[in-house]
């Protein structure tokens, strides 16, 4: 009896064991892959360069730097939860986490679609470290076959012309149509890898991000020429993936992730609740102080999570909640896992 009371104790740990692992990542549960920039990017950014590794990011949550360019959460982790997995590990952790296989982050806060002076890994080269995964066979065929990418990339692209021009629009048709082009290349080179479903975010509202403000720190009007350049990008994005979505040999669905006008929506919402926040203009950002582009701990809001702009650049935590609450539906209706 003795013995059978072991075995049986035994065998009730292995089953809670296997329940445990099932929970975490259950047999069947999609992959998510993510490609873009620090909008998406949970960790990629160089831990020995100033930026999200170092405080004050992640003060919200978990309470300390994570990578990620915001005090909590970004777009990705709403898209994982949305999906009913864990966030992806990042690309530069894959060889010391334990479990890649709910999918791989390789976005990199800075990057664009072009390469650039601000980051090494392009949206090309991101999705070269993904292929040669694949080529090791790190995943396999079935795993595709339940498979998303999620695609956020362009703004920085943007604002490298604009420096280069010094803020001359010279050229820009032809560079957004370049960029756009460049951007569909890259979905449907995923869509040939296998991926079975491609998630690709609008340009956001470039124009109401605190750097753009006009005046510069009146956190009052938008900068209504960036927020066209934006609109006219994405009705580029849009017909390029409408194109993609028709090619014979396209075998994946897009689904254009709205950013834009989930952000108009969630400003507007903030605005009107803004009576019952600590917060009253969300186009102030919780972070007043700026040093080398980036969050100092000293300029930090008392309460970040009123706020809806982190930093100059970047949605706070309440930010993200707020904007994927509009995103949500899209996913829901066009989103086939």
């Amino acid at each position: 009896m003795e013995g059978n009371g072991i075995f049986l104790v035994v065998l009730l740990l292995f089953s809670l064991a296997a329940i445990s692992t099932a929970q975490i990542c259950p047999e069947g549960s999609p992959k998510l892959f993510v490609f873009g920039d620090s909008y998406v990017d949970t960790g990629n950014w160089p831990k020995n360069v100033r930026g999200p590794w170092k405080e004050p990011f992640g003060i919200t949550f978990p309470g300390k730097p994570t990578g990620r360019a915001s005090d909590g959460h970004v777009l990705t982790d709403h898209i994982a939860s949305f999906l009913g997995i864990e966030s992806p590990t990042p690309y530069q952790l894959k060889d010391t986490s334990k479990n890649i296989q709910q999918g791989l982050n390789f976005a990199y806060g800075g990057s664009g679609v072009f390469p650039s002076t601000w980051a090494k890994d392009s949206l090309s080269v991101q999705i070269d470290q993904f292929e040669q995964l694949l080529d090791e066979n790190e995943y396999s065929q079935r795993d595709l076959d339940n498979s998303v990418a999620l695609v956020s990339t362009g703004a920085n692209d943007y604002s490298l012309y604009s420096a280069a021009k010094k803020g001359s629009n010279d050229g820009l048709p032809a560079f957004t149509e370049g960029l756009v082009n460049q951007l569909a290349a890259d979905l449907q080179r995923l869509a040939h890898l296998g991926v079975k479903n491609i998630v690709v975010a609008t340009l956001p509202l470039l124009g109401c991000l605190p750097v753009h403000i006009i005046p510069p720190n009146s956190y009052q009007n938008c900068d209504e020429e960036s927020n066209e350049n934006a609109m006219i990008h994405n009705q580029l994005l849009r017909k390029a993936v409408e194109k993609l979505k028709t090619d014979d040999g396209n075998k994946c669905t897009f689904v254009i992730l709205d950013l834009y006008n989930a952000m108009v929506s969630a400003i507007d919402q903030f605005r009107q609740n803004a009576a019952n926040t600590e917060y009253k203009n969300p186009l102030q950002p919780c972070c007043s102080k700026i040093v080398d582009y980036m969050c100092s701990v000293e300029g930090v809001c008392t309460n970040p999570e009123s706020s809806f702009f982190f930093d100059l650049g970047h949605p706070s935590d309440n930010g993200w909640n707020a904007i994927f609450s509009f995103l949500r539906g899209s996913l829901l209706k066009d989103l086939k896992v």
